[in-house]
């Protein structure tokens, strides 16, 4: 998923100069991505809850494979817009499915780390495809980076369908049908609270991904316009994703081990903004910029994505999935088109940036609402009156 959303980004001036579009429009190619995603991603979820991780994954794969492949084929840009939105609606149904999966095999433990490594995946395939897709448009176009992420996805379904087969055999992932009031995991927490922290975080998920999203589209283009070199522009521009890789489990292990999952949140929203600031200012090297955001998506994805599992029951965890797979996506289509839109008024990338940077600052106040809660276990250290005075207790289950 991470090659076939973000192949665009640095393809996008070969896209622009041979389908003469607007930046707008461009813009419009990543967010139709996303589309499906606020259509479907609540009904893909009940799907996976229903029929299982294994048949939705492979699906899915396979429909995003598929998608691609008719854009690359594809003329008009019409159809390409059609292509990318078929392969939304595999990308969706798939992540939602594998990240249930997770949630499902490590059932009653903590989710941190396993979400940590298995969230490092699509950073590895942004970095992958932002280093090698424009070299690939170079030397053959820019349909020939689409044909071979599309012809890849459809590859990888197969393997996922066989894969999954062999890892879940002989093991009991639950009957993923208890009572909807039944509190998840051990948590205490009712259906009804834990839907209401699975919206408050996706504010925040709507927010970081609307964010980053409009940045990994135009950062390319950025800093083709700084004069830096085709390969520099997809190094650059990956760098984040690289930091998001190495440091997810770490952020897990942390926020398991002591709690606090709301303030890693708030803290790397903070972070994102203020590095989303800098980036139109050049007097800091994109470098740091990057390591920064990187630290920030560390901060932000691994504590937000363990919670389904936190305070669902088994039986709503792809529902739970699902919610903030809409809030995500309602920002990956609403925000790459707007700051394309600012970039083509205002003529430069200065306030386009901005506009990302007051983005992730408005999610802070998601972040703050569920620190304050006290309905969303993990999500606050927990002090107690001790011999000393107060204490932090590193108790995984607070």
């Amino acid at each position: 998923m991470g090659c076939v959303f973000h192949f665009v980004p640095p393809v996008l001036p070969a896209v622009i100069e041979d389908l003469g579009i607007s930046h707008g429009q461009a813009g419009l190619l990543m967010s139709l991505f996303a589309l499906p995603g606020i259509l479907f991603s609540i009904p893909g979820g009940w799907l996976a809850d229903r029929f299982g991780e294994r048949v939705v994954g492979s699906l899915g794969l396979a429909i995003m494979g598929a998608g691609t492949l008719v854009l690359a084929s594809a003329d008009d840009f019409p159809l390409i817009l059609a292509g990318r939105t078929i392969s939304g609606i595999g990308a969706m149904s798939a992540v939602i499915a594998m990240q249930r999966m997770v949630t499902r095999l490590f059932q009653g433990r903590p989710l941190g780390v396993p979400m940590g490594v298995s969230g490092s995946a699509i950073p590895l395939g942004i970095i992958l495809v932002l280093n090698q897709g424009g070299r690939i448009a170079a030397e053959h176009g820019w349909r020939e980076v689409a044909f071979r992420t599309g012809f890849v996805s459809v590859v990888i379904a197969a393997g996922f369908l066989a894969a999954s087969w062999f890892i879940t055999r002989g093991r009991s992932l639950g009957s993923g049908h208890e009572k909807a009031g039944e509190p998840s995991n051990g948590a205490g927490i009712d259906l009804r609270r834990g839907l209401r922290a699975i919206w408050i975080v996706g504010g925040v998920w709507f927010c970081a991904n609307g964010a980053m999203t409009a940045f990994m589209t135009f950062a390319p283009d950025h800093y083709l316009d700084q004069g830096f070199g085709v390969r520099a522009q997809g190094l650059l521009t990956s760098v984040p994703m690289w930091g998001s890789a190495l440091l997810g489990p770490v952020t897990g292990w942390l926020a398991d081990r002591h709690g606090g999952k709301a303030a890693f949140i708030a803290w790397g929203l903070v972070l994102m903004g203020a590095s989303l600031l800098l980036v139109p200012m050049g007097a800091v090297s994109p470098v740091v910029i990057g390591l920064g955001l990187g630290v920030a998506l560390a901060a932000i994805v691994t504590p937000t994505m363990s919670l389904p599992g936190s305070v669902l029951p088994p039986s709503h965890v792809g529902r739970g999935f699902g919610i903030l797979s809409t809030c995500a996506n309602i920002g990956i289509f609403a925000i790459p088109p707007v700051a394309g839109m600012v970039r083509d008024l205002s003529g430069g990338y200065r306030w386009p940036f901005l506009l990302m940077a007051g983005l992730a600052f408005l999610g802070v106040g998601a972040a703050e609402m569920l620190r304050r809660g006290r309905y969303t276990p993990g999500f606050k250290f927990k002090l107690v009156a001790g011999p000393g005075g107060n204490e932090i207790v590193k108790n995984r289950n607070v």
